[in-house]
């Protein structure tokens, strides 16, 4: 059967693009849209014929759909889902069109990438790529025509989530046929145990992994130099094979990361996008000494133009200056950066407290300052209970402060009008008055967001608006000024209307703690000379927790105590940390289940499994860490601070 000219009343055909033995794709014309904007229409043919197992193919489908609809709708390297049906028996997606030029494009005739090129390209694949196995997704797919480089930003877009390859597994199972029984994804990129079918999430960054080493080389992954014995790549062997494939030298740096991607055996490899791209952001940093590189774009308050004359001890309490020389930058930093440029961004950061949210947030503030854009904070926190009481005193409270540090006074009578609601309101006072006086972008960042989770009746309306203000920048150019920058410790356990919610759109940031290399920076930084061994005694304490970290090493530097004297005393109301675990166990003591189930974490030898909300509010406080679906203590010190103070809790 042909394909009809016309689908689901709207999508009009206007070319074949391609096809193989799943399906094809067409260039098609939303007559729904205004401008008929282009879009891709992908149809699905799987080569089944019985009825049961269509039905099978079709649910598998619209699952599919559904996941590719909800990566999409979050991440901006992900083409979006704009539609998917079925039609005279037949499947269809339809998805955004990216206007660019694929990756294999780029590598054919054999065209070798430069290792500034090709970290460009790891860099920015594995940031998509972690976000895809956040979402517990691996993509089976990856390879150079998966790949396009977007023309309006040079980023790379991830396409084809193996919806095809996925209905053709399953029925194939289920048939037990091995003309459908086929492996997911392409020889060359495809790993032993994706092969068997039995794919991870380390088999993503097996791919990756090769098609750099084709970048690099110019060679297809078949006639890559192997290790007959092991059946192992590497770079040493590229290196050795010099002469014959005429590629160029790469930092050892670089070669030991794409030689652990490669590994044929998946444990050995990294084990997800996130701490495949932490290694390689290590690498970059390495030199930089942590300080301000070309990740970094805030040029006019670079702390690393000081001089040793301008050195000073900085204590660690609040946010850390923009010109500090002890802040150490987060591996999404540059991410954010980029994203508040883009028409309705909205950026979550999230963190456990005294984790450098507010501090990263300064900064993106300042940035977005030196780009000419208007900047609002607001600080929940430190807002009159009183605003909390009413939802229309919260919103007139909301919209006043945004204007007031705008220098905007209006009259609440001017427009605030009863017979309509809080957030229609809100909405017409940021239009009028906000957003169309000035052709200037707004960035609006509400700190300490989790106190709106305590008055129920508010956070469903006002979440509902800042999602609404989202999703107006999508069709509306004037609320593409507003960009929105939240920093919270938490979400809201109680589960909401999804589509109501800004906790599932945008981009999410979630810090994490310093790693070995970061905390080695920050002792030179404060200029203590320690062994490797000291700084593993400073960790084996308190791990790489931010605060816990800057507060050791700030008073062992100003000569308060000792590195002996601060881990002997440390977990103790003697210590350093006396009014930071005081005031974790009294939130503990207010709440004698959660005080129970932190006992019981502490008393563990081994990670162990609570109650969801129990597991929720501690992570959430910061006092655990997840392995899986159990916790275990974030660090030594709260293991034996609360393991003590904890007995008599019932």
């Amino acid at each position: 059967m042909e394909i009809p000219t016309t689908l689901a009343g709207h999508y009009q055909i206007v070319n074949h693009l391609g096809g193989g033995g799943f399906g094809q794709t067409f260039l098609a014309r939303d007559l729904h849209l205004p401008g008929n904007s282009l879009c891709v229409v992908k149809q699905l043919k799987p080569k089944i014929d019985d009825s049961g197992t269509l039905e099978i193919a079709k649910r598998l489908f619209d699952q599919e759909a559904e996941t590719l609809y909800k990566l999409g709708d979050r991440h901006d390297q992900i083409p979006r889902l704009m539609a998917h049906f079925e039609q005279d028996s037949e499947f269809y997606l339809v998805q955004e069109l990216i206007e660019g030029i694929a990756l294999e494009d780029e590598l054919a005739d054999g065209k070798q990438m430069s290792e500034a090129e090709v970290i460009e390209l790891l860099r920015d694949v594995l940031q998509v790529l972690t976000f895809v196995h956040q979402q517990n997704v691996i993509h089976r797919d990856i390879k150079p025509s998966n790949l396009i480089r977007r023309d309006r930003d040079r980023k790379f877009v991830l396409i084809d989530f193996g919806a095809v390859k996925k209905v053709s597994v399953q029925t194939g199972n289920s048939l037990q046929t091995s003309s459908i029984t086929v492996a997911v994804g392409s020889p060359g990129y495809m790993p032993s145990e994706q092969i068997s079918g039995q794919p991870h999430f380390s088999s993503d960054i097996y791919a990756v992994g090769m098609l750099c080493f084709q970048a690099l080389t110019g060679m297809l992954p078949k006639f890559l130099p192997r290790d007959t014995p092991s059946g192992e790549y590497s770079w040493s062997l590229c290196s050795k094979a010099e002469n014959e494939l005429g590629i160029v030298n790469i930092s050892a740096g670089l070669a030991n990361i794409l030689d652990r991607m490669v590994r044929y055996d998946f444990r050995q490899r990294y084990e997800n996008a996130a701490i495949a791209l932490q290694a390689l952001e290590s690498f970059l940093g390495r030199n930089a000494s942590n300080s301000t590189n070309d990740s970094t774009i805030i040029k006019a308050i670079d702390p690393s133009t000081k001089s040793s004359s301008d050195w000073s001890l900085e204590s660690p309490d609040g946010q850390v200056s923009i010109d500090s020389q002890f802040y150490v930058s987060s591996l999404y930093e540059q991410r954010c950066y980029e994203e508040i440029n883009k028409s309705g961004s909205l950026i979550r950061i999230k963190s456990p407290q005294k984790m450098g949210k507010s501090s990263l947030m300064i900064r993106l503030l300042a940035y977005a300052q030196q780009q000419g854009y208007r900047t609002v904070t607001l600080n929940l926190e430190q807002a009159n209970q009183k605003f909390f009481t009413d939802l229309d005193k919260y919103m007139q409270w909301f919209c006043a402060s945004v204007g007031r540090q705008l220098g905007v006074k209006v009259k609440i009578d001017e427009y605030w009008d009863d017979i309509f609601g809080a957030n229609d309101n809100s909405t017409d006072y940021f239009e009028k008055y906000l957003l169309e006086s000035s052709s200037q972008p707004l960035v609006l960042a509400l700190d300490n967001f989790d106190r709106i989770f305590k008055y129920p009746d508010i956070e469903v309306d006002f979440c509902g608006l800042l999602r609404g203000w989202y999703e107006s920048s999508r069709i509306k150019p004037i609320w593409g000024k507003l960009r929105l920058i939240i920093v919270h410790s938490q979400e809201s356990y109680a589960q909401k209307d999804i589509n109501q919610s800004p906790f599932n759109v945008g981009l999410p940031i979630e810090l994490s703690e310093f790693n070995a290399e970061q905390v080695q920076t920050l002792v030179t930084q404060h200029r203590l000379a320690w062994t490797e061994s000291e700084v593993a005694q400073l960790m084996g304490l308190v791990g790489g927790h931010p605060y816990l970290v800057r507060s050791a090493l700030y008073r062992i530097a100003s000569g308060d105590l000792s590195l002996t004297e601060f881990l002997r005393s440390a977990p103790t109301e003697a210590g350093i940390y006396s009014s930071h675990l005081l005031g974790l166990l009294r939130t503990l003591e207010e709440h004698p289940d959660l005080a129970k189930a932190m006992q019981n974490v502490v008393n563990a030898v081994a990670p162990i499994r609570l109650r969801a909300e129990d597991a929720f509010k501690l992570d959430s406080m910061g006092l655990v860490v997840r392995i899986e679906n159990d916790v275990q203590p974030r660090c030594s010190l709260y293991q034996q601070y609360f393991r003590d103070r904890l007995v008599t809790t019932n």
